[in-house]
């Protein structure tokens, strides 16, 4: 790879940081949201094994808050939490990291690119600090090298300090970091260290103003009528323009992304931290896309691997986006079985494809599954009125686009997704071979709608957002029905995330077992 200059520009060292008056972070629902599933899988179960009177005190005041109480209150008691259990302390130090947050106001760039970077706080701390403490911005390469990184920057009291990164002109396309670190004076490590995620494109501007021009040429517009898959792709190519022009002008989170950067440090222990877009990759399918209709044929006809659709929802014409897995050797005069997957909450249509140590596509690929990962309307959809249509949206279009067997049609799905999977699952019973819910149910009334239906459970034995006693009475309520095809998995010593890489090749087997 070419040495890239050090042309970042930085405009503070101790003593003259640019301060920034307003207070522009702040702490959202989606936090508070996120926060309490990780506090109470992980959290909650570290505190009863530890038993240390300041793990207890801190259950018993997030318990005492409950849902309703004050949103900074709930963040400051659960992030104190997270930090004793994975920082292994609570001072004023790592306070200062919770309160901290970095944020920058786009996720796409050209080389040569000026990206701002403002470091706030998400509240104010009621008393004065007695520590002096300092910021460092660092910029990191596709594969994490060092480019360049800044003085300290003095922080005067919280108030919010900004800066810049030039991205040299030399940089080339690809997946670039802006590293945030927070140092105590005199330190000879920092408190906290992660980063914001930002994507540089070689001509990106020439390059969507020009797929934006061909696709509004009248024979592009032409070929999208003559099939289901010339009109997902050109759904697919709207939605992806619409992305690139959004990501030039805002930040773009994705599922597990864009949270207050101790969170970021926190989630980066787990399985889960997803980019939204690999836009460095896909602006290369949409560009696909688009000659494939300029030349009249079928963009779908025979791609394979792993794509990001969009289709037009049948409920408010929305563009929503979808993961599509291939298998490599992908032939139309065959028939594939299909797997739709619906993600846990705070999760999308990434999650399944890129978490789990890639356990879904690895078992799509070996046996020859096409995959079909919903977005479900959001993080916290719950598969209900729109999330639930989405479902069905998107199990139609696989269905019409591509060669489905559909008497091996199948439907999975973790934690919310895994209700969603039973309430779905048995009220549209005729369209599925088989279910499996893994740390996720439903409820007896749902299981009567088609006792015949083939059903696999699968629970952590440690899961502390869904107890194992709500596992076991769901399948207690299966055999009281007299199901016959019913399976159960119950992991020891396994929690409400890890169980589902454990048990993926089990599920592929008992797919592979059941035909409609």
């Amino acid at each position: 790879m070419r040495t890239l200059l050090p042309v970042i520009v930085l405009a503070a060292v101790w003593f003259h940081p640019q301060t920034v008056s307003p207070v522009s972070a702040q702490v959202t629902s989606s936090d508070l949201s996120m926060l309490g599933l990780i506090f109470r899988n992980r959290f909650v179960p570290f505190s009863e094994q530890e038993m240390q009177p300041e793990l207890l005190a801190v259950r018993e005041r997030v318990s005492i808050l409950g849902d309703a109480g004050d949103d900074v209150e709930r963040y400051k008691v659960m992030i104190e939490g997270m930090a004793r259990m994975y920082l292994g302390a609570w001072d004023e130090g790592i306070e200062v990291a919770s309160i901290l947050d970095i944020s920058l106001p786009a996720k796409l760039y050209e080389p040569g690119s000026t990206v701002p970077v403002e470091i706030a706080s998400l509240y104010e701390r009621e008393t004065p600090l007695e520590g002096r403490y300092a910021v460092q911005v660092r910029f990191l390469g596709p594969t994490e090298e060092p480019i360049y990184g800044s003085d300290l920057l003095m922080l005067e009291g919280l108030t919010a300090v900004s800066t810049e990164v030039v991205i040299p002109r030399e940089a080339t396309s690809g997946r670039y970091l802006v590293e945030y670190s927070l140092w105590a004076e005199g330190a000879s490590d920092p408190i906290v260290r992660t980063s914001r995620s930002i994507y540089v494109i070689e001509a990106f501007e020439e390059r969507v103003t020009a797929m934006l021009f061909d696709s509004r040429r009248p024979q592009l517009r032409r070929q999208v009528g003559r099939s289901s898959s010339r009109a997902l792709a050109n759904t697919t190519l709207l939605w992806h323009l619409d992305m690139y022009q959004r990501g030039r002008r805002e930040w773009l989170a994705g599922a597990y992304m864009g949270y207050p950067v101790i969170m970021n440090q926190i989630f980066e222990q787990g399985t889960l931290m997803v980019e939204p877009m690999q836009f460095d990759k896909e602006i290369g399918l949409a560009e696909g896309f688009i000659n494939d209709l300029g030349l009249g044929r079928d963009p779908l006809a025979t791609r394979s691997g792993d794509m990001r659709l969009a289709y037009r929802s049948s409920v408010d014409r929305e563009l929503v986006p979808f993961r599509l897995f291939v298998p490599d050797d992908y032939d139309r005069s065959q028939s594939y079985p299909l797997v739709v997957a619906l993600h846990g909450a705070g999760g999308d249509e990434n999650t399944f494809m890129d978490s789990f140590d890639g356990t879904l596509k690895k078992n799509a690929r070996d046996r020859g599954y096409i995959i079909a990962s919903v977005n479900g309307r959001g993080p916290y959809g719950g598969y209900r009125n729109a999330s639930a249509q989405d479902v069905i949206d998107v199990l139609d279009l696989v269905q019409r686009v591509y060669p489905i067997d559909e008497t091996r049609t199948y439907l999975m799905g973790h934690s919310m997704g895994g209700g969603g999977t039973v309430r779905i699952g048995f009220e549209y019973a005729d369209r599925f071979a088989a279910l499996a819910p893994i740390a996720g149910y439903g409820s007896a009334e749902d299981l009567a709608k088609a006792p015949e239906m083939p059903l696999f459970l699968a629970q952590g034995e440690l899961d502390a957002l869904v107890p194992v006693e709500r596992a076991r009475n769901f399948y207690q309520a299966a055999q009281a029905l007299g199901m016959q095809s019913v399976h159960y998995v119950e992991n020891e010593g396994t929690d409400h995330v890890a169980i589902v890489a454990e048990v993926m090749d089990q599920i592929f087997d008992w797919f592979d077992l059941h035909h409609r």
